[in-house]
């Protein structure tokens, strides 16, 4: 069902904490795609390729202890904004115009690096909240001393995957990484504020109405949308990580659309 394989066909840059993968450079701005927690690049590895095929460059970046790569001593204390450094050194990496992607805590990564990179277009996949938007969670605080382990199938499916239906996940969980305390903490507790006057992108939130899980707060699309006045488009058929889904190309397609429109992409 999943080519993750495709990542390691692309060019791959070391930054100072984190890696960039690019696709094919193309005319035009470029895709900068950014995971969510417990993720990697290779989570995006599907739309890589779908975007390429477009005649889109395109870029995923691993976040620090992301996708495989080393977690150092001081991993479980990295958050959001440490997060959000890799985001712009990738996006420095790449070079080009960029249209920013994230997902879940992602794309709170992406909103707090967005001021700096002031990309052409900003789009928001199961967003986590910036501070003092939508429902509070009632998650536990993560203790600081260790990384949180992968997630069990049960959760797996639970947390990210509830539009797969009874499709083989064995190929997720082998990928997914412990998370960050402090990365979720951010995300889910204590919050990071957000300036959408910083931004001034033109903004897609895209949420699934499968999406209710424990990590995901009933509305919290809509009031992120709200907060940043963004165009909001519903998938019927999604969950949380929609990338991953059986019907991941109706989220792609979407995107692809709304840039055609919104973000001046020529085809």
């Amino acid at each position: 069902m999943w080519n993750f394989d495709y990542l390691d066909t692309l060019v791959q840059t070391p930054l100072r904490r984190a890696r960039v993968f690019t696709t094919p450079h193309r005319a035009g701005p470029t895709m900068l795609f950014v995971h969510g927690g417990f993720h990697g690049a290779w989570c995006w590895a599907p739309f890589l390729q779908f975007f390429s095929e477009q005649g889109i460059s395109s870029a995923a970046v691993d976040l620090r202890g992301h996708g495989g790569q080393e977690q150092p001593d001081d991993f479980p204390r990295q958050g959001v904004n440490d997060m959000a450094r890799d985001v712009i050194d990738a996006a420095q990496a790449v070079g080009d115009e960029i249209i920013l992607v994230g997902h879940s805590t992602g794309a709170l990564a992406a909103l707090s690096s967005a001021s700096r990179i002031k990309p052409r277009g900003l789009i928001l996949i199961a967003p986590a909240a910036p501070a003092g938007i939508g429902q509070k969670l009632s998650l536990p605080n993560f203790a600081a001393e260790h990384e949180i382990a992968v997630p069990n199938e049960a959760r797996v499916r639970n947390w990210f995957l509830q539009g797969a239906g009874d499709v083989d996940v064995a190929p997720i969980l082998q990928r997914l990484c412990p998370e960050s305390p402090a990365f979720m903490n951010d995300c889910f507790q204590s919050g990071v504020a957000v300036d959408p006057a910083l931004i001034g992108s033109p903004t897609l939130c895209i949420s699934g109405a499968l999406d209710r899980s424990p990590l995901h707060g009933p509305e919290q699309d809509q009031a992120v949308a709200t907060f940043l006045k963004a165009e909001i488009q519903m998938l019927p058929d999604a969950g949380h990580s929609l990338m991953l889904e059986p019907l991941w190309r109706t989220g792609a397609v979407a995107i692809l659309d709304w840039l055609r429109r919104d973000g001046g992409i020529a085809i």
